[in-house]
């Protein structure tokens, strides 16, 4: 009997340490063989643009990354999510054919991504508020108006992004050609418990008990009317069950953020730091403040949500019933099928295919360069 217990723990060993090394073997490949290839395939030139720097942003220095293939065209600001999740180390899940046509600009927000690194966090975690972050966007967007010569660029929020991205939008119309929301946030509250119903549902539907059962413990459901009240316990619990039933984030963006082209390893550190200490005020504004309406419903610009049908993580439902109280010049919504809160990266070619036919046919008439 402890032979044969002695040969089970052995071989369980062995198939531990064959799984580990597999992992640490496809990490290496990502990183050795796959990340070099797609940097040097997806290489820029003139007239194009490919450029990464740290600028001084509202007394701090703050990452960009440019990449376009001619300055002439018109350019997108990525308005990354999270708090504190940036999108460069995704970009090459769906962005390059994006580039023959944009230029594209990502903005590693205070205390994320690289910029984490550029700073202080301590000391930049005390300049951390809602209106020092639009502060931001905006003068950023000044910075890459004057560097490329451009009289208006387009902006486009992903989740918290959209956040900023509506506030930037409404409170600065005229530096901007248009709007884009993806992963619309609407209300936080509302967020929660439409997110959490529709995971409910969804493990009835399966007939799968187990998980029915346990999302029914967390019942009756109040969703957190402000950040103390928010028990992050919970809300990572049912986060897991929306990724198991295709209403979340999927775990292909581990894959794709370790096969990153344009961050080292030492970068993704920044995704392992606390986000909620480091982020807390933006949080704690999320929930205790946060509603699109605050921002009104008439816009000067064109508007338009690409959104992910299958996406309980902001949910669809919410962004399209608010979607049709706005007032626009230009108004479009996108429904992307088989797509969750990752719209990009879940259906790159649908999501492409909006950018580069359907709303780049709409923005050509809109002056974007400088006046002579």
């Amino acid at each position: 009997m402890k032979y044969k217990l002695f040969r089970i723990l052995k071989i369980a060993g062995l198939s531990i340490f064959s799984l580990i090394f597999l992992c640490l073997l496809t990490l290496g490949a990502l990183r050795l063989v796959y990340a070099p290839i797609l940097r040097a395939v997806n290489k820029i030139g003139a007239p194009g643009i490919n450029l990464m720097e740290a600028v001084e942003i509202g007394g701090t220095k703050q990452l960009l990354y440019f990449r376009g293939r001619s300055i002439e065209n018109p350019v997108i600001l990525f308005i990354h999510g999270g708090p504190g999740t940036p999108l460069i180390p995704f970009l090459h899940g769906f962005q390059y054919d994006l580039e023959m046509d944009y230029t594209i600009v990502h903005w590693d927000q205070r205390n994320s991504g690289i910029t984490y690194f550029l700073n202080d966090p301590d000391y930049v975690l005390e300049t951390m508020t809602f209106d020092r972050i639009v502060e931001d966007a905006h003068e950023l967007t000044r910075y890459i108006k004057n560097k490329l010569g451009k009289e208006k660029i387009i902006v486009l929020g992903h989740s918290w992004g959209s956040v900023i991205g509506t506030a930037l939008v409404q409170t600065y119309p005229d530096d901007y050609i248009a709007y884009i929301g993806v992963g619309q946030v609407i209300n936080m509250t509302d967020n929660e418990r439409v997110g959490y119903e529709a995971v409910l549902e969804a493990a009835r539907r399966a007939g799968n008990r187990k998980d029915a059962e346990a999302l029914e413990s967390f019942a009756p459901y109040w969703p957190p009317e402000n950040f103390d009240e928010l028990d992050f316990e919970i809300d990572n619990r049912i986060a897991r069950y929306k990724n198991k039933y295709n209403m979340g984030i999927g775990l292909d963006l581990v894959v794709l953020m370790l096969s990153s082209p344009y961050y080292r390893l030492k970068d993704l550190r920044s995704f392992t730091v606390d986000l909620v200490h480091y982020h807390e005020p933006l949080v704690r504004y999320l929930y205790d403040e946060y509603d699109i309406r605050n921002f009104g419903t008439e816009y000067q610009i064109p508007v338009f949500y690409i959104m992910g049908v299958n996406d309980y993580q902001t949910p669809y439902p919410l962004a399209k019933e608010f979607f049709e109280e706005i007032s626009a010049p230009i108004k479009m919504f996108f429904s992307i099928p088989d797509a969750k809160h990752m719209t990009m990266t879940d259906n790159k070619n649908e999501f492409n295919r909006v950018l580069l036919e359907e709303i780049m046919s709409i923005i050509i008439p809109i002056p974007y360069k400088q006046h002579p």
